[in-house]
């Protein structure tokens, strides 16, 4: 793989466990109990909480006279640490028996079958009194009350405004919500097709109102305050389907939708763009490809903004300026994977115009703050947004399990309680898994959750402005070499091999193209972590061969052997460019100055071949002395490059021009007295009107018609073969 993995992050919140006394190891219990639904989700001192749920029989034998028990705690949850061992199969903390708080089954459990089970409590039933989130747990039990399974679930509480407890209740807590359009990059590329396939049909449901990537486009559009953060490949890869009107138009009626439906959601709201394909930027980095990376924003910058016509994403101003929230949007990176070291900022900061940097909490443990600043080595400060790793972990571990949505939407209220009542009070930051796939419902609900009383939405770019933002000193910003960046020095030589390849590419075109770039982007992706190193080389390997293919179809066309007809002449040699595509080239010439030889090309320098032409230059060649030289001519890219096998060719000067006009001179008087011999001995009398008619000319004219006798411009060949160039394929 040619991507870095992410950094495992511990489990987290499970609102629906069963205790270890109700169940022996690797085995589920006779009887599971699921909560489903909780009303309200937290509760006010006057409050009647319905607690919900199901019953399940997961014997072959019918369970009887069972009973829903439920239980709580008059101890609120210290921390986010102590929820978390509060879910471990060792046993819920809610201890307390709530009397006559039960519910009883009205008849047998079939085996396989299910039921649904409510109980209602009061408030202050439970014993709740200051702010805090308290344990809830509801116990199956069997008909001699014995446990066989426990759920537990956390329920915030709120006290009155006045009040004996009005004191605990937190200042509102500043939330603000990463809302990642990111996916695997599927289409537009050299290994995949756009119309037909499973890469194709995939993106096609995912596009589509119900997939993942529509509903979380849909979803977002009914939040003001989300700050948006897209892969532009996403956004190639949907437009590329919409050029399938004829092979599949319902692909591509779908795919044109959502295009306009992400530009809507998105208009004049904050957006940031990855780099395209959403590398690990950090790992190349590290290894030494930031160039890369600054290839994929600039290119992916270019491409969304074309899209979504979106101007503030190429508008980045330098660093320490001024913007707009929305250009401000523009200007944020996230790191959902490795650590950057401070390197990595530097690189962000001056080569990529990142301004505000999201982390993963896990990258300043035990830290106090969730919003810091660094220096960028530029002169100014980046800013670090400190995503909550438990809430991204609890949001990637929803499934479609029954009571899967509540469970995850209660921990989510029940975790930003808990981080609303820190101290010093810190904004929460709310960084989904980049691949995100919650269902609608669950989408939905948890921004409607934001909502939540001891909660404040703002966006992420009010934070990064905010002033008095604590400075972290560079000695004490993460150490990336502490990480595994998981990119092998052999995936390393195949990348610079393949960055080579492009360049060089990219050097004879008479107008760049990003393609080969986007498709280097493409490999790069943090997707491919979990892609077999065999699909991987396979990609790569496409990509080599058709950057091969295009380099060998530019070439030199000329003679091996090239005989003047003097010391002075011109040897023609054609570039023939079979690409679909014009070329900017140059002809190198290498040969020994020293023999007396002069060679030059003319045109001179960088030529424009147009597509599938063929382009003549003319070699000037003028010796001092008769003799050989070996030329070698070789084409170059515009910065230098050679892109090309040496061709050699071999020039023979000669005085053939000299000599050969002593010859026809003494050539032309021999005949001239033969002939007047001839014709005296014929008896032909003498006129004496003139020459005779077939005298030679005055002049000597070369085969272009020039007159010139001191340059014989005649060039024969000694073989008349054709040799050919191209770049063949290094290994």
């Amino acid at each position: 793989m040619l991507v870095a993995a992410g950094l495992a992050l511990p489990a987290v919140l499970l609102v629906s466990q069963p205790a270890a006394a109700a169940v022996t190891s690797q085995q589920p219990p006779p009887v599971s109990i699921v909560i489903t639904a909780m009303s309200p989700r937290w509760a006010t001192p006057r409050a009647t909480i319905t607690v919900t749920g199901t019953l399940h029989n997961n014997s072959r034998t019918a369970a009887s006279q069972l009973t829903v028990q439920l239980f709580g705690s008059s101890t609120p949850v210290a921390s986010v640490t102590a929820l978390q061992q509060g879910m471990s199969p060792s046993g819920s903390p809610a201890t307390a028996a709530l009397p006559g708080r039960t519910w009883h089954a009205s008849g047998q459990l079939a085996p396989g079958a299910s039921t649904d089970w409510s109980v209602k409590v009061p408030a202050s039933a439970i014993g709740m009194t200051t702010f805090g989130v308290y344990p809830i747990a509801a116990q199956v039990q069997g008909q001699f009350g014995n446990p066989l399974a426990t759920a537990t679930t956390y329920l915030p509480y709120e006290p009155d405004h006045k009040g004996s407890y009005a004191s605990s209740r937190p200042a509102l807590a500043k939330i603000a919500w990463l809302w990642p359009l990111i996916d695997v990059p599927l289409l537009n590329e050299p290994w995949q097709g756009n119309c037909s396939g499973p890469q194709a049909a995939a993106l096609a449901q995912s596009l589509s109102p119900g997939g993942r990537l529509g509903e979380l486009a849909s979803t977002g559009t009914v939040d003001q305050d989300v700050t948006w953060v897209i892969d532009p490949a996403v956004l190639a890869n949907a437009r590329a389907l919409t050029t399938c009107q004829k092979l599949q138009p319902r692909w591509a009626q779908t795919a044109s939708a959502w295009l306009t439906n992400v530009a809507s959601a998105t208009s004049g709201r904050p957006l940031s763009v990855t780099p395209y394909g959403d590398p690990n930027a950090a790992a190349l980095i590290a290894v030494g490809h930031g160039s890369d990376v600054t290839q994929s924003f600039a290119l992916g910058r270019d491409l969304a903004n074309n899209i979504l016509r979106r101007p503030d994403l190429v508008a980045l101003p330098p660093s320490g300026a001024t913007s707009a929230p929305n250009i401000q949007a523009a200007s944020i990176a996230w790191s959902p994977a490795d650590v950057p070291g401070y390197g990595t900022v530097e690189n962000l900061a001056n080569a990529d115009s990142i301004r505000t940097l999201v982390l993963s909490s896990s990258a300043f443990p035990g830290g106090q703050y969730s919003v810091l600043k660094t220096l960028d080595g530029g002169g100014s400060y980046m800013t670090a947004l400190l995503a909550s790793q438990a809430l991204t972990q609890l949001l990637g571990s929803g499934t479609s399990t029954p009571g899967s949505v509540f469970s995850t939407r209660q921990a989510f209220l029940a975790e930003t309680a808990l981080l609303a009542q820190q101290v010093p009070a810190q904004p929460i930051v709310v960084a989904p898994p980049p691949r995100w796939a919650p269902s609608a419902a669950l989408a939905a609900g948890l921004l409607a959750d934001t909502s939540a009383p001891w909660l404040s939405q703002v966006t992420l770019t009010s934070l990064a402005s905010a002033k008095h933002i604590p400075i972290v000193a560079t000695q004490n910003w993460p150490d990336l070499s502490l990480w595994s960046t998981r990119i092998t020095r052999a995936e390393l030589r195949k990348l610079r091999k393949l960055d080579g390849e492009i360049r060089e590419l990219q050097g004879i075109r008479a107008h760049p193209d990003p393609d080969m770039y986007l498709a280097l982007s493409t490999l790069e992706s943090s997707a491919l972590q979990s892609t077999s190193a065999n699909t991987v080389d396979a990609m790569l390997g496409t990509v080599v061969w058709r950057i091969v293919v295009q380099q060998q179809a530019v070439r030199i066309i000329a003679e091996k052997r090239i005989t003047l007809g003097g010391l002075k002449g011109s040897v023609p040699v054609s570039i023939d460019n079979r690409l679909g595509y014009p070329v900017k080239i140059a002809l190198q010439l290498q040969y020994n100055q020293a023999s007396g030889i002069k060679i030059e090309a003319d045109p001179p320098g960088l030529i424009t071949v147009p597509a599938r032409q063929t382009q003549t230059i003319r070699l000037r060649v003028q010796a001092t002395a008769v003799g050989s030289t070996t030329v070698t001519m070789l084409l170059a890219t515009q910065r230098g490059d050679p892109v090309s096998v040496p061709l050699r060719m071999t020039i023979q000067a000669t005085q053939v021009g000299f000599l050969g006009m002593i010859i026809f001179a003494a050539a032309l008087g021999v005949f001239l007295i033969a002939s007047a011999a001839r014709a005296v001995r014929r008896g032909r009398p003498d006129t004496g009107a003139g020459p005779p008619a077939d005298n030679g000319p005055d002049n000597i004219h070369d085969g272009a018609g020039s007159a010139d006798p001191a340059e014989a411009d005649t060039v024969n060949a000694e073989r008349a073969s054709l040799e050919r160039s191209g770049s063949p394929h290094r290994d």
